[in-house]
């Protein structure tokens, strides 16, 4: 009897063991670092959302259903070391089904991520470029992790049902917070799905996936190449190419002679050296058309 009790113990360890290693929540929201880039959703659970990919977090808990910590990111091949990061790419988004469209501000709900002592606030006006931590890479290359994403108002009333949407990317930075170690990913939606009064159900849903919200978003690849462009056309201004970094809310880049040009909400900016302080010189987007981008 003894000898099949610990047979049983055995087994039931092994199983919950496995079961523990193999939770990646719901959505597994999968990442892999390779060739230098971030491939995005190697798990195959996101859904398109015109050429973007979405993952959609269903608040189901009727103890909880404004909060969900199920969801995970996870990652391989992140062999850099470093901390495996989230940034925001937009505020917050919430659906009218009114309107039938994503509305970008005039709503009072806002979305709190938080991750161990980490946390971040995402509102209509407030909350695009902030960083949370994933996960740390000192000792593994590999990463799962599972935020704790909440819907609620700011004045502590409860969110309408509905559907509310967020762009982030993932990247990984050295200790400092500014070094890059991996490239920011292409940017994707978070779609957070709220059914507590039965009144947004998932029929419902689907009609968002429909419709592309109509808002900017950073492609850090083709920053650095008009950041590259500049170095060649103004070397006097940008000597010996500098790596690109985030700085204070911009991406930039720095050089010996103190000047630094950076990249923040669709604008251009330059500091330091012979420029002085922070000057502002007008949409990204005339830059790029300059450079033939």
């Amino acid at each position: 009897m003894n000898k099949f009790i610990l047979l049983f113990i055995g087994l039931f360890l092994l199983f919950f063991s496995v079961m523990t290693m193999a939770h990646e929540g719901e959505p597994n929201m999968a990442f892999l670092w390779r060739d230098g880039n971030i491939e995005v959703d190697t798990a195959r659970q996101g859904r398109a959302l015109g050429d973007h990919t979405a993952f959609v977090i269903s608040f189901t808990d009727s103890f909880t259903p404004y909060r969900m910590g199920d969801s995970g990111f996870t990652g391989s091949g992140f062999d850099q070391g470093g901390i495996a990061s989230y940034q925001t790419e937009s505020t917050l988004l919430k659906w009218s089904e009114e309107q039938s469209q994503w509305l970008p501000d005039g709503f009072a709900e806002q979305l709190v991520i938080s991750r161990l002592a980490d946390e971040n606030i995402v509102t209509d006006t407030e909350g695009n470029g902030l960083q949370g931590f994933i996960a740390s890479l000192t000792t593994s290359s590999n990463f799962e992790a599972h935020p704790i994403f909440r819907i609620q108002k700011a004045d502590g009333s409860l969110p309408d049902d509905g559907a509310y949407m967020v762009f982030i990317n993932i990247l990984g930075l050295d200790e400092s917070g500014e070094g890059i170690l991996y490239k920011p990913s292409v940017p994707f939606a978070l779609v957070f799905h709220i059914n507590a009064q039965a009144s947004f159900d998932r029929l419902a849903l689907v009609q968002t996936l429909d419709v592309v919200p109509e808002i900017q978003l950073n492609d850090y690849n083709r920053i650095d190449t008009l950041f590259d462009w500049a170095e060649s056309q103004f070397n006097e201004l940008f000597p010996n190419p500098a790596e690109s970094r985030f700085m204070f809310g911009f991406y930039a880049r720095c050089y010996d002679n103190s000047v630094c040009v950076g990249s923040k909400d669709g604008k251009i900016y330059t500091a330091g050296g012979i420029l002085g302080d922070i000057v502002e010189h007008g949409s990204i987007q005339t830059f790029y058309d300059t450079a033939g981008l």
